[in-house]
């Protein structure tokens, strides 16, 4: 993974090199270009790509974005992929978690059309990213008392896909992106901690709240839990398909 980050961030570094060389290829047409997602902003996720043309039919490109602090998004969506009832942990954590996150993905592109970089392509990509977790789950004690526990964390993410597009260019510095759609699988890694004095918990009550935390399930993966006097743990894997979509605008030269 290291190895991988390297080059990512060594790849994030050259592009802009490139792009201070002549914007045209021996062809004319210009080979630089600068977009933005256009489905993303309602997510309140900011999503941004250069593309650097090889040639007539080749692109690389590299993407990057990052999701300000609030709401976990698709909450619907996830909320139906969680087997919880009303009142479940997991069912408190997609309401009550406050998310950011970013990530990169570098892509290469092969284009169909007549014209330079235009019309429909295929283009396979990897992505890494992270997720900053903060959620304040409230554990009901044997006495009727509400505990707060303070969970903060990480989840680290790494996939690989195939996306389905189509460009248009629309005068000399306008274009158009459509990622169709982007099948990809990949991994999140997610570690949560609190950490204080949880003596107050009896032995029993400790138990409880790893078992509660250990019924969170999504597309069947659960948590592993560990709760002591000094802190609470939770860690999960999970594998899962993805989506890639899009409709970017942008600016060439």
């Amino acid at each position: 993974m290291q190895k991988l980050i390297t080059f990512l961030l060594a790849t994030a570094v050259s592009l802009p090199v490139l792009a201070q060389e002549t914007g045209r290829t021996d062809d004319g047409f210009k080979k630089n270009h600068v977009k933005i997602n256009l489905f993303a902003l309602p997510l309140r996720n900011f999503s941004f790509q250069y593309e650097r043309g090889l040639n007539e039919d080749m692109s690389v490109a590299l993407g990057a974005s990052f999701l300000p602090k609030g709401s976990i998004p698709f909450q619907g969506t996830i909320r139906n992929a969680i087997d919880a009832e009303e009142g479940d942990a997991g069912l408190d954590l997609v309401n009550n978690a406050k998310v950011s996150s970013w990530s990169l993905t570098p892509e290469f592109r092969y284009y169909f059309g007549k014209k330079p970089l235009n019309g429909f392509y295929l283009a396979p990509f990897v992505r890494i990213g992270a997720y900053n977790i903060d959620w304040q789950y409230k554990y009901e004690k044997s006495d009727g008392s509400e505990r707060p526990v303070d969970l903060k964390g990480r989840s680290g993410t790494f996939s690989a896909g195939l996306l389905i597009g189509a460009q248009w260019h629309l005068g000399e510095r306008i274009l158009l992106d459509w990622w169709i759609l982007g099948p990809q699988y990949g991994s999140n890694n997610i570690k949560l901690e609190a950490s204080g004095d949880f003596s107050d918990l009896t032995k029993a009550e400790q138990a409880d709240l790893e078992s509660i935390i250990e019924k969170i399930s999504y597309n069947g993966n659960r948590f592993d839990a560990t709760v002591t006097d000094n802190s609470v743990r939770a860690d999960n894997k999970i594998s899962l398909p993805g989506l890639r979509t899009g409709f970017c605008i942008g600016f060439k030269f």
